[in-house]
């Protein structure tokens, strides 16, 4: 490894502590960590190796415009869809129409929240927009609120491997760069299935018989303590305006017309229907801008800043190289990435972060192998359930919404589901392309 190759791997390490340990935005960090490494090349070069001289134009060119388009068109158009009230009324008519069948009703929210992600919505809207709705349901069926909002942000999460997602459209992007070809649809579908065995199992672990409604917030000696929703309204529920949900929901649909079958680019898409329908309804979009998701942006763009500064120097090839001389088994090399990537989206908030991170090297790595799309959902779906942690935002909404005296115990259980993901779904999603290799 040369210098510039060390220098940005220490970079990494130190931009990743740095974003754990003092809570800052890790997309800042990487700008940062960018900036860093032009000025280090620019000093540490000699006159005759002008190569890995890095200049603030080659730096910038790997800001993802495209990917940052897609997350303010969509984040604006579902905003309609969610001011106009047509996605609450929604939910609310599926839930009552269910009643309170046990078994069944969680799989509502999942659905719901995997359909809403997988059509192009950020995940983290999915999830702030259900939240509040299922603790409201909670309020009328307690036995129901903390299955159904693990249901739900699964879901919601897990549908971001759709490549209309910005998640999955981060995923496509390395691979393009990688000059790797993938099934998209097939990792998303495979990711559900790794998300319907948690989901299952989290309904077999915290079924009726086991949970136990106490008048304290101790442990029962057996069981499970019932976790019942804050009483308050705590969402942002808003009144339907029929014309106007009829209107944001045919703009919905013409953009996932357009973008899978017209082939149509997904974040200009999204964001010309969203800025027509602003123009038809100005006063229910007023404060739109608030909607979009702009830490999420400057996570996945300082990040790929940062990330196509490390691939400009070679550093991905380095790391190859490095992990190569260390084994030989591809087993190994899957299982180290598998887990370090799952384990890094339970310590670090932004999963999106992670998979930008983590991705690319799996593509280096694996690129030519005929089960990479295998190869790539054993990396990235098992990260996708870390968002029951509480550093995520998902998990933390789940906490906000519980009732005040058991908050405490809502932020260690769902710690507790979080890392028993990092051992065993890594090893789950392994098993057939470990099998095929």
């Amino acid at each position: 490894m040369n210098l510039p190759q060390i220098l940005s791997l220490i970079l990494l390490v130190v931009i990743l502590v740095l974003a754990v340990w003092r809570h800052v935005n890790i997309g800042l960090l990487g700008f940062s960590a960018a900036a860093i490494m032009v000025m280090a090349t620019t000093a540490i070069a000699d006159g005759s190796d002008t190569n890995t001289v890095l200049s603030s134009k080659d730096v910038l060119s790997h800001f993802p415009g495209a990917i940052v388009t897609l997350l303010i068109g969509v984040s604006l158009l579902f905003a309609h869809l969610e001011k106009s009230g047509g996605l609450s009324w929604f939910t609310d008519q599926i839930y009552a129409k269910m009643g309170h069948r046990t078994n069944i009703v969680p799989w509502i929210g999942y659905f719901i929240g995997f359909a809403i992600s997988t059509a192009g919505a950020f995940s983290t809207a999915s999830i702030t927009l259900l939240v509040p709705v299922i603790a409201a349901l909670g309020r009328k069926h307690p036995r129901l609120f903390f299955i159904c909002e693990m249901a739900a942000i699964i879901g919601a999460n897990t549908g971001a491997l759709s490549p209309i997602n910005p998640t999955g459209q981060v995923i496509l992007d390395a691979a393009k760069k990688a000059h790797v070809e993938y099934s998209p649809w097939l990792v998303w579908f495979l990711g559900m299935l790794i998300s319907f065995v948690l989901v299952i199992a989290l309904q077999i672990v915290f079924q009726d018989k086991r949970v136990v409604e106490t008048s304290d917030s101790k442990a029962p000696e057996k069981g499970f303590v019932l976790l019942k929703p804050i009483k308050q309204e705590n969402g942002d529920n808003h009144q339907l305006q029929p014309f106007y949900a009829i209107c944001s929901t045919i703009a919905v649909l013409i953009f996932l017309i357009l973008v899978i079958f017209a082939k149509a680019n997904v974040g200009l898409t999204a964001l010309t229907l969203a800025v027509i329908m602003m123009l038809f309804f100005t006063q229910q979009s007023k404060d739109f801008v608030k909607k979009i998701p702009w830490n999420a942006v400057v996570v996945i763009s300082g990040l790929l800043v940062f990330i196509g500064t490390m691939m400009q120097v070679d550093t991905m090839k380095a790391v190859e190289q490095g992990l190569l001389s260390m084994t030989s088994s591809k087993i190994a090399l899957l299982f180290m990435l598998a887990y370090l990537t799952t384990f890094l989206s339970n310590v670090e908030s932004s999963t999106l972060g992670v998979i930008s991170l983590m991705i690319p090297m799996v593509f280096t790595i694996f690129g030519d192998s005929p089960q990479i799309s295998l190869i790539l959902t054993a990396c990235a779906a098992p990260a996708m359930l870390s968002v029951v942690n509480p550093i995520h935002i998902a998990g933390t909404l789940v906490v906000s919404v519980t009732e005040e005296k058991q908050q405490e115990m809502m932020f260690k259980r769902l710690l507790i589901i979080a890392f028993a993901t990092v051992p065993f779904f890594p090893g789950l999603a392994m098993i057939v392309p470990a099998l095929m290799m």
